[in-house]
């Protein structure tokens, strides 16, 4: 049996460091916990890893033997596909095979320092694994950690290390790699999306008290962070323009927008990004997603309302992103792109029913002032007047509180329309409502009785304060500026009492002390109790 440089017991183990879990460590004398499970992807790795190193065994067997060199060739070592090298207690290496200087980028990798490519904060736990080793105390250590190659790029490996021969302090250890950098950037990019997705629905089911253009600039800030672009922009399509509505951009040098015309692929912003095609009305629906990153990066999604294109959700930056974006961008994208379109719709809905219902309201304020105020002097009409006195009459009765009315008429205002014509007498009565209006007290009631004639109701206002605040008004009507000649009116006032049975009694009384009112010589006040009892 030929003699191998490295024993086949010593091989298979090589083999199998480079497949032991991250964080696992055997220490002497212990028993090893279960392993952590691990992916399907990574047992078929190590078992055709076996397999490969089986066959290699097999070979070696075979050949003659030949005499030991410190520079003989052993395949077994030098061909296997995981990274191997031999380390001593100064970290230097004995010797690498092709796989070991093929994962930290250089030629050949023997006769180096180990922890060159070791990532700073990581050479600390890698040395202490080591001495563990190399002391004795541990037959085999193992961690997972991170790596500087040669051109800079930043990989991550399982790292074993492992003892060689009977030796309790041996001269040199083994070291297995095991290049794990694409399951550590997977598991980033899901912690990242998860992070994202966290921050989209804070966004979206946050503060409710936000309207929808806050939470759209918190969309754009979220989305540059994200996706690693320093502008992002929701934009609209106005005919054959594109209407920028929000812009968050933390580079300056950018035109705040980066805006583009809907089918003009040859504007300045559009060469400035590479963009060769850009979604349209026809055809958004084949463009779920425009990404460029030739020189400049550019990431968007149509944004759609009811079904139409109504704009763009884009990130954009003068650089290329140094790593490509991937297809769960584009998939975070385009949902960032349905929230905004559906909020949109919602939005543009209620802004719908709100303007619809202002119109129903301003209709029914319409309504209701034909059917309640008098269109020539503004003032309440007859039928309004008629609901007033019976609900104050109502409230007078049940609480015995003090209720009067008066009932006023322009004097002589037949012979100042014969005189003046019915224009210049629809000025009159136009002006002596809004003297009245501007006069009487908020809790009185004012209206249009009927022709030239106006009605007051007074609660909670007896003889003598009626009487005053009537005389009042007359002096008012009395002392305004007229354009053709002086305008007075009469007044007579009721009060309820015992022998006023209801509103109509009150009503007819308050007719009775106008009449005696015009009677007398007109512009004065009479009260219904001073009306001689033959006369009414």
């Amino acid at each position: 049996m030929p003699r191998l440089p490295f024993s086949p017991s010593f091989i298979l183990s090589a083999a199998l460091l480079a497949t032991v879990p991250c964080g696992a460590q055997a220490k002497k004398g212990t028993t090893p916990r279960a392993a952590a499970p691990t992916s399907l992807p990574l047992l078929i790795g190590a078992a055709l890893g076996g397999l490969a190193l089986g066959g290699a065994l097999g070979f070696a067997l075979r050949k003659p033997a030949a005499p030991k060199t410190s520079g003989e060739a052993d395949p077994l070592f030098d061909d296997a596909p995981f990274p191997l090298a031999l380390i001593d207690s100064n970290e230097k290496i004995g010797r690498a095979n092709s796989a070991f200087s093929h994962f930290v980028g250089v030629q050949n990798a023997t006769g180096q320092v180990f922890s060159q490519w070791l990532h700073p904060d990581d050479l600390a736990r890698v040395r202490a694994l080591c001495s563990e080793v190399f002391s004795g105390s541990s037959a085999q250590s193992s961690g997972e950690n991170r790596f500087f190659r040669a051109d800079g790029a930043l990989v991550h490996a399982a790292l074993s290390i492992r003892k060689q021969g009977q030796k309790r302090e041996p001269d040199t250890v083994l070291l297995g790699l095991q290049d794990v950098t694409a399951r550590v950037e997977a598991q980033n990019e899901l912690s990242g999306a998860r992070t994202a997705i966290g921050a989209l629905y804070e966004v979206i089911a946050g503060d409710k008290s936000r309207d929808l253009d806050a939470k759209i600039k918190s969309l754009l800030a979220m989305g540059c962070g994200r996706f690693e672009l320093p502008v992002g922009v929701l934009g609209r399509f106005a005919g054959e323009d594109f209407e920028t509505l929000f812009v968050q951009s933390a580079d300056r040098r950018i035109r705040p927008a980066l805006t583009f015309a809907r089918a003009d692929t040859d504007s300045s912003e559009a060469r400035l990004l590479g963009l060769s095609q850009l979604p349209t009305r026809g055809n958004w629906r084949d463009f779920p997603i425009v990404a460029v990153n030739a020189g400049h990066a550019y990431l968007g999604a149509p944004v759609a309302v009811e079904g139409e294109l109504f704009g763009m959700l884009s990130f954009s930056g003068l650089e290329a992103r140094p790593k490509p974006l991937g297809d769960e961008s584009g998939a975070l994208l385009q949902l960032m792109a349905q929230w905004v379109g559906g909020e949109i719709e919602r939005e543009e809905a209620r802004r719908a029913l709100e303007t619809q219902q202002l119109a129903l309201v301003e209709a029914n304020q319409k309504l209701e002032m034909l059917a309640t105020h008098d269109p020539l002097t503004g003032a309440k009409n007859r039928r309004a007047f008629n609901d007033k006195l019976a609900e104050e009459w109502s409230r007078a009765v049940r609480y015995g509180t003090p209720l009067s009315l008066v009932l006023m008429d322009v004097d002589k205002f037949k012979s100042y329309n014969d005189t003046f014509g019915h224009p210049a007498g629809d000025e009159v009565l136009k002006k002596v409502a809004r003297t009245l209006m501007a006069a009487v007290r908020t809790t009185d009631f004012f209206a249009r009785y009927g022709g030239e004639e106006f009605v007051l109701v007074l609660p909670n206002t007896d003889a003598d304060g009626a009487m005053i605040l009537a005389d009042r008004l007359r002096q008012k009507i009395e002392g305004a500026s007229w354009k053709e000649r002086a305008v007075t009116a009469s007044m007579g006032v009721a009060s309820l009492t015992g022998d006023i049975k209801d509103a109509a009694a009150l009503t007819q009384a308050a007719d009775d002390a106008l009449y005696q009112s015009k009677k007398n010589g007109r512009n004065r006040v009479t009260h219904v109790r001073d009306v001689p009892r033959v006369a009414v």
